[in-house]
């Protein structure tokens, strides 16, 4: 993955600290971008029910979708590609000719001569308000989740075998990478009959409430020598944090975190502020998207291992304090903390409330697990607290999640012919699928972050995600061999 992610320390309370499986786009470092997306193919749209569950409600609504068929011939026998949509703004173009989290697919379309079609998922694709599920007037949730979004894909599915005279021998692939990822493993799930196989990259499909996996998990990435991180590494980056939870209790301490952080010490008498302060890191720590190619001061792994193994840098904690200034330089890192924004729906309430209805995915860091952060401050109640703005209570948070375990199998599906590819460097990878099933395959990807195979091919790229990319493509045309559904 070559795009960086920029941390911000948010107000725990809003559930600020919830990573998102969002990616950042990748800059488009040879011509401007604008000239860019004018050549990539336009949107077009296909009627959904705003409801697919009640047949009474007739409200519809334009869904875009995105077409690459440069290699597709009609009547042929080639596949189908399905690019899913996700929580990500709006797609463009881009999905079926240069995408994030597809291009192992794009690339392979030559060779297929497949018909590739990138479908944007219900509310985050809400650039005006004919694309939006909801009405101006009533604004409204209740019409967002994955499982309205698997039946978007049905009808669009639909949609698409009628607009290019489509039949039986024209073999369909879902791809995706993080929630994308889940969904498009869930329409392989929920319709076999439609789906003959998926790519379910970097795809967390075990909804669970509590997530202390995900922090202990970065601590064990800053241990992988495969990205320049090492055991001293990581022990110095806990010893720091653990060093700085203990002067949090006293005035004096306080001051002296003033002193050397340049923090506000009257802010880190509460909670709040200090878990703005060191709940989630006292510095940028990507793990989920580490980019191994990037050589700014602080930027991935290995350039802060140089600083946090360095004894000539002071304690741990100066290390730290040396790292987090490092990176407010760079532009990396803001220790601002931000507002709390206007009332009404905004994208911003999106993944939030799915997070409540669905998934859970809080990201903790408790007092004896492995997060390397100041343990305590990150506390479930952190995030399950903004689930009241939608009525929404803890006990309610973890039906819903057992809801969609049932429904979906999370790591146990009732379902072949999908493909569990992780990054051993990814967080998320700890509610993903890690044990091979027969027809449900896994790949472990050395070294690698967030789906990082599935953005365009680079030649700084790692061999692991290389190889990656050749071993999907060989199991993707195994199952494309194969003659029945």
């Amino acid at each position: 993955m070559r795009s960086l992610w920029f941390f911000a320390i948010c107000l725990p309370m809003v559930m600020c600290h919830i990573n998102s499986m969002m990616d950042n786009p990748l800059p488009r470092r040879d011509v401007a971008l604008a000239d860019v997306r004018e050549s990539y193919p336009a949107p077009r749209y296909v009627t959904q029910p705003q409801d697919h569950f009640d047949a009474a409600n007739t409200k519809t609504w334009q869904q875009a979708y995105f077409v690459n068929d440069t290699f597709f011939s009609r009547g042929s026998d080639a596949p189908v590609f399905l690019c899913v949509g996700g929580e990500g703004p709006p797609l463009d173009g881009s999905a079926v000719v240069d995408s994030v989290h597809c291009n192992v697919a794009v690339e392979w379309l030559s060779e297929t001569k497949a018909l590739m079609i990138a479908v944007e998922h219900r509310y985050y694709g809400c650039h005006n308000m004919s694309a939006c599920p909801y009405s101006e007037k009533e604004q409204t949730l209740k019409y967002l989740s994955s499982r309205q979004a698997v039946e978007d894909l049905a009808n669009a599915h639909a949609h698409v075998v009628k607009e290019y005279g489509l039949t039986a021998k024209n073999k369909w692939i879902s791809w995706g990478g993080s929630y994308p990822g889940m969904l498009a493993s869930f329409f392989r799930i929920r319709h076999p009959e439609l789906v003959h196989a998926s790519i379910a990259s970097s795809a967390p499909v075990i909804a669970q409430v509590d997530m202390p996996e995900y922090n202990n998990i970065v601590a064990a990435a800053y241990g992988l020598p495969s990205v320049g991180g090492s055991p001293a590494c990581t022990e110095a980056i806990r010893q720091g944090h653990a060093d700085i939870g203990a002067l949090l209790n006293s005035s004096k301490g306080r001051t002296e975190l003033h002193s050397i952080f340049g923090v506000d010490a009257e802010s880190l008498k509460t909670r709040e502020g200090q878990t703005n302060f060191a709940g989630n890191g006292v510095a940028y720590f990507p793990a989920q998207g580490n980019d191994p190619t990037c050589q700014y001061p602080g930027c991935n792994i290995n350039e802060i291992c140089k600083v946090m193994t360095d004894t000539k840098g002071g304690s741990e904690m100066q290390r730290l304090a040396h790292l987090r200034q490092a990176q407010v330089e760079g532009g990396l890192l803001s220790t601002e903390v931000s507002g709390s924004r206007a009332g009404g729906i905004s994208s911003s309430d999106y993944w939030e409330y799915q997070t409540c209805t669905e998934f859970g995915f809080y990201q903790t860091c408790e007092i004896g697990s492995k997060c390397f952060y100041t343990q305590g401050l990150l506390l479930l109640d952190s995030f399950t607290s903004g689930c009241a703005k939608y009525n929404i209570s803890q006990d309610m948070i973890g039906a819903n999640i057992q809801q969609t375990n049932a429904l979906y199998g999370a790591d146990h599906p009732n379902a072949t012919r999908i493909l569990y590819p992780n990054g051993d460097v990814d967080p998320w990878h700890g509610l993903s699928k890690l044990d091979s099933s027969p027809g449900l395959p896994v790949l472990m990807v050395s070294g690698a972050s967030h789906h990082a195979w599935t953005h365009p091919s680079a030649p700084t790229d790692q061999q692991s995600v290389v190889d990656a990319r050749a071993a999907i493509r060989t199991q993707a045309a195994a199952w494309l061999a194969e003659k029945f559904y």
